[in-house]
């Protein structure tokens, strides 16, 4: 305590510059974990009575609790496979939906077991229905708790089902998964009936397609005479005919040139006459053969005198007869050269069938368009014949691949069908009821720390330091009421000398005498607190009892003119209002000394009030009081005046700037830091000097502050003994002071 800077009549230490400003100091207590930890210590029981009633309400809730039982299954969902050409073929000649998107098949129908409309089959389904008859929505009911989960890289699904009821719940899922499979097998006929009945559609367009071209082409061939049965063009093949003819004739013209010079060159050589001869022969060989043929033509076509093939080998046999006539009708003449004659009818038959098939031949480039668009037709007609035997051929194949499929699943469910769940999953109930516990407990603790946090009540010695900034001279306990520490409203320390509370007080008067070490003698000290209630007049008391008890002379004056009350505890057997005190003594009636109460405790004087009734609060101001307080400091070691309040009132403000120090006494748990530094702010205003500050009613955390563990009953024993010894001491007369006259 020697490093305590004290300044009479000037301003605190915390002031450096010589302002009447306080120091800036935090308005609100800093809390530590300690703080924390001690709030939870002094609120166990608000704990407790949080944590314990939520504990059991949540416990009764967990127990109330429904059990829920979980049934459960896997199932496999694999797609049908549909012929690709034949779904190819179909959507590309129909346009009917391509079976290609049957790759979201497994997809698309784990959507279906969790969509409402399977459910609601499944909750009308007659074995179904009448169990959840009672249920508002059943189908939102009983499946919100269904899980659908697909395993990785399988079409594998693990279905699982939640409800109160284990036979209702296995019920519910085993019909889910019957009508799923139901759906399905449904659904999947119908695909298959669909592109069936795509592929039929396709084979009858096809079909009519072809009919109409044939009807198409009948119609054209009737119309034109240029094809024959066979689809090729007469014109062509008489062109082709008759450019044939043409090159025999030149042919033969060579033939005859080639002759005719050689009969030049050997005149007895006639070789017309055999020439001549053999083209007779070889002219009837021809007629022949054309009449063959027109007969039996004659016997296979309907229609002979209008059929082109007749029409055509008749020509040829006329031209054949005429061309024998000629011959015959020649006579022969001996003569050198017989090929001129030839020759010249040779090359006269050229001349004509080359107009002939000049003829022909602007014909045939005429009816090119016709002939094209025919053999377009006849083309097309081929096309869809060869398409209507491939549709039919795959049609085949699906009604086969139909039947497979159908009776094949799509939906494969495990034997046995759904296990009915024996064992609850949940709720947990042992773990429920430790985490509401816990829960409850946390909840306490919040509460309590929260309160704390907002709770900026000083309830601890640190907080005055740290927030005021001034030095703490001692922390007194609450004191223990019992018949002999209670005297006057006042706890008495002195009735239990050996007790932790007047260790107290004796650590502040050691205190006192550090700071006196430190800046000289303090006599004249004034007592004071922020608020009334904080324990001034008690802390008065019992430190000018230990000071009295060390050997100094003491006077204790009670100052407090608005809330007098050290007279009850020190004056027994008069009236309080006819006991004469400072009232008196500031009026000028009597002298100080015949004021001066001596007590039971030897070097202990008291002046008590008065009655201060008649008297103003400003007499407090007035040099008779601080000529008063010259005069009793020169009689007395130590001198304790019990002050009044700081807030709210100017008695203690006046006062301060009379006495050496000013001591603050502050009650644990009753202001927050911010009045605290309200009252320092008052105190430094006045230039009051503060000695420092004393901690008053400590609760918690007492043996952090003590040495010894003390014994009350030992304590008690050795109070009675020194009372007796007291009261044994006859009094000394009042007034007879050190130096008194």
């Amino acid at each position: 305590m020697d490093g305590i800077q004290i300044q009479r009549g000037s301003v605190s230490p915390a002031r450096h510059s010589g302002s009447l400003e306080p120091a800036p100091i935090g308005p609100t207590v800093a809390k530590t974990t300690s703080d924390y930890v001690g709030a939870l210590k002094r609120k166990i029981w608000l704990v407790l009575g949080i944590a314990i009633p939520l504990a059991v309400l949540s416990a009764i809730m967990i127990l109330k609790m429904p059990a829920v039982y979980q049934a459960k299954t896997e199932i496999e969902i694999r797609p049908p496979e549909i012929d690709p050409h034949l779904s190819t073929l179909v959507g590309h000649e129909v346009g009917g939906r391509d079976p290609g998107s049957l790759s979201m098949f497994v997809a698309n129908h784990e959507v279906w077991l969790k969509s409402r409309w399977l459910a609601d089959l499944v909750v009308s389904d007659p074995a179904i229905a009448p169990l959840v008859s009672n249920m508002a929505d059943p189908a939102a009911e009983l499946f919100r708790t269904l899980s659908v989960l697909r395993n990785k890289m399988t079409n594998s699904f693990l279905i699982s089902l939640d409800g109160s009821d284990p036979v209702l719940t296995k019920k519910l899922l085993d019909t889910l998964l019957v009508i799923f499979q139901t759906e399905t097998k449904f659904e999947t006929e119908r695909k298959l009936d669909s592109v069936l009945e795509y592929a039929k559609q396709s084979h009858d367009t096809l079909m009519r397609n072809q009919v109409s071209l044939t009807e198409e082409i009948t119609r054209s061939l009737e119309k034109s005479r240029l094809i024959g049965p066979n689809g090729r063009s007469l014109i062509e093949e008489q062109y082709t005919l008759v450019g044939s003819m043409l090159a025999q004739r030149q042919l033969r013209q060579g033939d005859l040139s080639q002759q005719m010079q050689l009969a030049s060159v050997f005149p007895k050589f006639d070789a017309g006459a055999e020439s001549g001869a053999s083209r007779i022969a070889q002219l009837e060989a021809e007629a022949r053969k054309y009449g063959l043929v027109l007969e039996r033509l004659k016997r296979t076509v309907r229609q002979f005198n209008t059929d082109p093939a007749a029409l055509e080998w008749s020509a040829r046999l006329n031209e054949t007869l005429d061309e024998l006539e000629k011959l015959r009708s020649i006579k022969t003449k001996v003569v050198s050269t017989p090929y001129e004659m030839i020759m010249e009818q040779n090359r006269r038959e050229i001349e004509a069938e080359n107009e002939e098939h000049e003829k022909l031949l602007a014909q045939m480039q005429a009816a090119v368009p016709e002939y094209q668009r025919i053999q377009t037709l006849m083309s097309d007609r081929t096309e869809k014949a060869h398409q209507l035997a491939k549709i039919e051929e795959r049609i085949k194949e699906f009604e086969i691949l139909k039947q497979s499929l159908v009776s094949s699943e799509c939906v494969r469910l495990p034997k046995g069908g759904v296990s009915e769940p024996t064992v609850p999953i949940k709720p947990n109930r042992m773990v429920l009821i430790v985490l509401s516990l816990m829960a409850s407990l946390g909840l306490g603790v919040g509460v309590v720390c929260l309160l704390e946090h907002v709770d900026q009540t000083v309830r601890v010695p640190e907080h005055v330091t740290h927030g005021m900034g001034l030095p703490l001279l001692g922390v007194v306990p609450r004191i223990r009421r019992t018949a002999l520490t209670q005297r006057g409203n006042h706890l008495w320390t002195q009735a239990t000398p050996y007790s932790l509370e007047a260790d107290a007080y004796r650590n502040i008067r050691a205190a006192l005498l550090g700071v006196s070490d430190h800046r000289g003698p303090m006599v004249t000290l004034l007592v004071t607190s922020p608020q009334v209630g904080d324990g001034k007049s008690t802390t008065s008391l019992n430190l000018a009892a230990t000071c009295a008890r060390a050997g100094e002379r003491t006077l204790l004056l009670d100052v407090d003119l608005r809330r007098p009350s050290l007279a009850e505890a020190l004056i027994d057997g008069e009236p309080l209002d006819q006991v004469h005190g400072l009232v008196d003594v500031l009026r000028g009636e009597l002298p100080w000394q015949r004021t001066v109460r001596s007590t039971e405790l030897p070097n202990l004087d008291f002046i008590p009030t008065g009655d201060p009734r008649s008297v103003p609060i400003e007499i407090l101001g007035t040099l008779e009081l601080k000529q008063l307080l010259v005069a009793v400091s020169g009689h007395y070691d130590r001198v304790i005046l019990d002050g009044p309040a700081v807030l709210g009132l100017a008695d203690c403000r006046v006062l301060g700037r009379l006495v050496d120090a000013a001591l603050v006494v502050v009650r644990s748990g009753a202001h927050q830091l911010m009045t605290l530094n309200r009252a320092k702010t008052i105190l430094e205003q006045s230039r009051v000097a503060i000695a420092g500050v004393v901690f008053n009613g400590l609760v918690h955390d007492i043996a952090d502050w003590a040495s010894y563990d003390y014994q009350p009953v030992a304590i008690e024993d050795r109070v009675v003994a020194a009372i007796g010894a007291s009261r044994s001491r006859e009094p000394e007369p009042a007034g007879m002071g050190r130096g008194g006259s």
